[in-house]
């Protein structure tokens, strides 16, 4: 038989290295959509204006070393580029074998990745068969969160209260602690603990 110089080989290779782009694509836009219902959830059960008019977040799925995998369509930029920070941060105050399923961490520490106290970020550990696989997580703007109210404030401590790495739920249970000093430390302890909740509720695996 006559050799027709069709290199089947090359094509299989090429064949199988679209069908990898499309399942690669199809797993992204997953993430995506799952995002947006994260964002959509945080948006209907937030308090603020800020998080509820001005989308002044992002939520965001990372792999178990805090590298971005997706976030929400309606995400800000400078929340999507200072998350990873954070969340590498808490891994290494939290390693795998430190988290458990039901945990939530939350920060506002200004020098581990958003900018300045306002800015709240949340997370969530995913597990899969028992296994730290990644983390759910959104960092969204607060209204109020004690402090002076000084917009030239020349230190941290003049803004209001610095929440270090800390478990805010721990497998499952909430800290009261946490909420009772939050609540203390606010002008408006409805307003920013509901937004707080919303924040780990939108974090919250769904059907």
């Amino acid at each position: 038989m006559e050799d027709s110089g069709f290199d089947t080989g090359g094509f299989q290779v090429r064949t199988k290295a679209r069908i990898e782009l499309v399942k690669s694509g199809i797993l992204w836009r997953k993430l995506v959509s799952l995002m947006d219902e994260t964002a959509q959830t945080l948006v209907r059960t937030s308090f603020s204006t800020l998080m509820r008019g001005n989308n002044h977040f992002a939520c965001v799925v990372s792999d178990a070393r805090g590298q971005l995998l997706a976030q929400s369509s309606d995400s800000i930029p400078s929340f999507v580029e200072t998350v990873p920070f954070t969340l590498r941060s808490t891994v290494r105050k939290f390693p795998s074998d430190a988290l458990h399923p039901g945990d939530v961490l939350i920060t506002n520490d200004p020098w581990l990745g958003t900018g300045h106290l306002n800015d709240v970020s949340v997370a969530m550990p995913i597990f899969f068969r028992n296994k730290h696989i990644g983390f759910v997580a959104n960092v969204a703007h607060h209204n109020d969160i004690g402090g002076s109210a000084n917009p030239y404030a020349r230190k941290y401590f003049e803004e209001g209260l610095l929440i270090p790495i800390v478990k805010a739920v721990d497998q499952g249970r909430e800290n009261p602690t946490f909420f009772d000093m939050s609540r203390g430390n606010v002008r408006s302890p409805e307003v920013t603990i509901g937004d707080l909740s919303a924040q780990m509720a939108s974090l919250c695996p769904r059907g």
